[in-house]
């Protein structure tokens, strides 16, 4: 389960609706909107989320509570809430509640497009162009023309996309010799039993055998700030874009889904987790976060960072681009470039290997055909 402050907010102005409302009260709390979610209740009331920026922070909700009150007593908030008679108060005056999963998932799949990601900020698509990040768009912006593959516009950006490839590749016999420094691909990670199996998720297989489960789904935009809540609720097949002439083109419009393996049914997990149970020990903090990811050929998650992460491949070939914040923090024209000087480290991952990314490098994804794997996160 998630630990989250959960608020009611008396008086609040719901007429500018919720998107809105989160806006002004994560710039209330200095906060990234990403983090506030506001469920308009009946007349004017208001229940206020606040998630944690990640599983290592705790969040107080006296001070939060304080904190908005004492903007609405300093008439600070009337973007927010009508009056200085408005009100602040920890949801059944618990210091915090602790939203069940359950309660959670419940919460995101009623959540419009506006709230998932009407709050995000424009990123550079491709090509450089800055762009609003959407779940609505139709096809992801993977070409630069209507006639070429994903393939072959990425080629135009990045002409040694086929080609070159420069981490080192260690066999996980050898795990103890790494430094954890830089980017490295461990191979033999996966015992051969298992990685017999990985024709488990075929894209053919998954949509006829798993087709009706729900799943979190996004593209190389949506998913960068947050993916987990900007997220879009959809049965497998429909987002493995299955379709039913066999037409593989439409196979390759860019949308991406990315679930927890523990949000997944009892059946489906047990076939994902003989791979979860494969990763190599990297750190003092084992990878016990496990995320399944498949894509088309096309972009993977746009560039973005975060802790260190492992991520196996277990179908298909991914092209990865990396570099370390010292190099590119304050770059705000970061493509095309990113996919040529721009990352100090590439590679094209094969299945069956195991990538290794470093603490608060940045890095984004090309995947050269369907793509399916795991990524794994410190608990």
């Amino acid at each position: 389960m998630s630990e989250s402050v959960v608020l009611t907010l008396t008086k609040a102005r719901i007429e500018r609706g919720e998107c809105t409302l989160e806006r002004y009260i994560a710039e209330a709390l200095s906060l990234p909107q990403s983090m506030v979610n506001v469920l308009a209740e009946e007349e004017d009331c208001a229940t206020i989320i606040v998630f944690p920026e990640n599983d290592d922070t705790s969040l107080d909700a006296d001070a939060i509570a304080r904190k908005l009150n004492g903007a609405i007593q300093r008439g600070e908030a009337e973007a927010w809430a009508a009056g200085q008679d408005a009100t602040c108060e920890i949801a059944d005056d618990e210091e915090s509640v602790s939203i069940e999963e359950e309660e959670a998932l419940e919460m995101w799949r009623e959540m419009t497009e506006e709230t998932r990601t009407g709050h995000l900020d424009k990123v550079a698509n491709p090509d450089g162009i800055m762009i609003q990040p959407t779940n609505e768009a139709k096809c992801d912006t993977t070409t630069t023309d209507n006639v070429a593959s994903p393939t072959e516009s990425q080629l135009k950006r990045d002409p040694t996309l086929l080609e070159y490839d420069n981490v080192k590749r260690v066999d996980v016999s050898q795990i103890h010799s790494i430094s954890w420094k830089e980017p490295i691909i461990i191979t033999n990670a996966i015992q051969d039993d298992n990685f017999a199996n990985r024709g488990m998720l075929d894209k053919h297989r998954l949509a006829s055998i798993h087709g009706e489960v729900e799943v979190r789904t996004g593209n190389r935009e949506t998913l960068i700030d947050n993916g987990i809540t900007n997220s879009k609720p959809m049965p497998l097949s429909e987002a493995l874009f299955i379709p039913k002439s066999g037409d593989e083109s439409s196979l390759g419009c860019g949308r991406i889904v990315f679930s927890p393996v523990k949000e997944l049914p009892d059946e489906f997990a047990d076939e994902v987790k003989q791979f979860t149970a494969c990763f190599p020990c990297c750190t003092e903090s084992p990878m016990k976060k496990f995320t399944l990811t498949l894509a088309s050929e096309g972009f993977g998650i746009g560039i973005h960072k975060h802790k260190a992460a492992m991520f196996m491949l277990l179908a298909g070939q991914k092209k990865w681009y990396m570099s370390s914040s010292k190099d590119l923090d304050g770059d705000t024209e970061t493509h095309p470039g990113f996919y040529r000087e721009k990352s100090s480290h590439k590679c094209i991952q094969q299945q069956g290997e195991v990538l290794f990314v470093p603490n608060d490098w940045y890095h984004e994804i090309f995947n050269l055909e369907y793509t399916a794997g795991i990524q794994a996160l410190p608990e």
